[in-house]
């Protein structure tokens, strides 16, 4: 396991544990809220009223950049030799088989 895949991983339990923390905390103050818009409704008024939106902000970005490094490190790691030998093959396939008229 790499730097970034535990780094990876690390931002994203820690963002999932904060969302987790900031909704629990909302949701207990859901019943004391008595005025909030249509607009947002009234989980986004009792988060408001409980200041959770800086970390909520906060979980989301550790969350999405702990996905984006596990994301990349999954990516690195596909079969890129296997890919482009089998597009050189097929790409010399393509060439005996059209190039000179052979149909």
């Amino acid at each position: 396991m790499g730097k970034r895949q535990k780094l990876g991983a690390i931002l994203l339990f820690a963002g999932i544990i904060l969302y987790s923390a900031i909704h629990i905390a909302t949701v207990i103050h859901i019943p004391s809220v008595m005025v909030w818009s249509d607009t947002w409704g009234q989980y986004f008024a009792a988060m408001s009223e409980t200041h959770g939106w800086v970390g909520f902000i906060l979980a989301i970005l550790l969350f999405l950049v702990g996905a984006l490094l596990l994301l990349t490190v999954f990516v690195s790691e596909l079969p890129k030799s296997t890919m482009m030998q089998e597009i050189r093959e097929r790409d010399h396939e393509f060439e005996e088989k059209y190039r000179y008229g052979k149909h």
